[in-house]
């Protein structure tokens, strides 16, 4: 009797510390407002689901559907979130965290000689605190700075009156430019990317030490004045600032192996590097994307 209170003990402890560190280091990685309350209540829950499983390991409670339901309430327990989109990332990232976690527990576990399942509880248990701790050390810093960056990149191609100039996108969530006519999202150019694919006046007015006005009236008359927009825009530092917009004939990006094309998206031309190190020329809004 003392033997299974011991276990079961461990038991708990073990699933409540586990679940604790998955649920809190998948809202940090899924930039989810994090309540400890909640996260602990929702590892308790998780704790006695692990119990459990030692008194009725048949039931169907146990089953593989039925731990796919556990695991979506403990993190709507712990997680709520309002968009499913949202949801599923935190999904797939908690299940993505827990393979690697029990890969690296077995894996420390069976290294070391044990005879009792007390220790072999907690030799489990410092592995696996061990590998999230290092997953939330350097797993985000990485994700943050090399690979998320990389994932956000795309070719893109555009053409103003059969001139094609190519360039580095980057895909920016917060860019919430639109058109002020048709209200179609605006990608955002470097000058110096699309000022081979642009006639001269139009380069010599985005040259010229002129104002927003100036530089307006300038391009209204030039042949290409029913390709202009006046752009108002919001930044830190300066909150009503004007981006002159050229609507472009066509715009491709490249994702994988295909091109996904745009007609007349209107392009802000941006004066300045958008990159300090020229990793990229243009700012893409998701929803073109996703549009594409």
């Amino acid at each position: 009797m003392s033997d299974n209170k011991v276990y079961a003990d461990l038991t708990f402890l073990l699933n409540v510390s586990m679940d604790f560190l998955l649920l809190w280091l998948t809202a940090r990685l899924c930039h989810l407002s994090i309540a400890y309350r909640r996260l602990l209540l929702a590892a308790c829950l998780g704790g006695f689901y692990g119990v459990g499983q030692l008194i009725s390991a048949g039931s169907i409670l146990y089953t593989l559907p039925a731990k796919l339901v556990v695991s979506c309430l403990l993190l709507l327990v712990a997680c709520p979130s309002k968009a499913w989109a949202q949801f599923g990332k935190a999904f797939m990232v908690f299940y993505g965290l827990s393979f690697i976690t029990a890969g690296a527990s077995l894996a420390a576990a069976s290294l070391v000689p044990t005879g009792e399942d007390a220790s072999w509880s907690m030799y489990y248990l410092v592995a696996g605190v061990s590998a999230l701790i290092s997953i939330a050390i350097f797993a985000e810093r990485f994700f943050r700075q090399t690979l998320l960056p990389v994932l956000l990149k795309y070719q893109v191609r555009l053409c103003f009156d059969n001139k094609c100039c190519r360039g580095q996108g980057f895909l920016d969530t917060g860019n919430g430019l639109r058109d002020p006519l048709t209200h179609r999202p605006i990608v955002v150019a470097e000058f110096a990317l699309v000022q081979s694919c642009l006639p001269e006046e139009i380069c010599c007015a985005m040259e010229d030490d002129l104002n927003e006005e100036q530089r307006l009236e300038a391009l209204s008359h030039s042949q290409w004045g029913n390709r202009v927009r006046l752009i108002p825009f919001s930044s830190l530092g300066k909150k009503n600032g004007m981006l002159i917009g050229l609507r472009c004939d066509e715009l491709g990006i490249r994702v994988g192996q295909r091109e996904m094309l745009h007609k007349n998206l209107v392009v802000a031309i941006y004066p300045y590097k958008l990159s300090a190190n020229g990793d990229y020329q243009l700012l893409i809004p998701s929803e073109v994307v996703q549009q594409a």
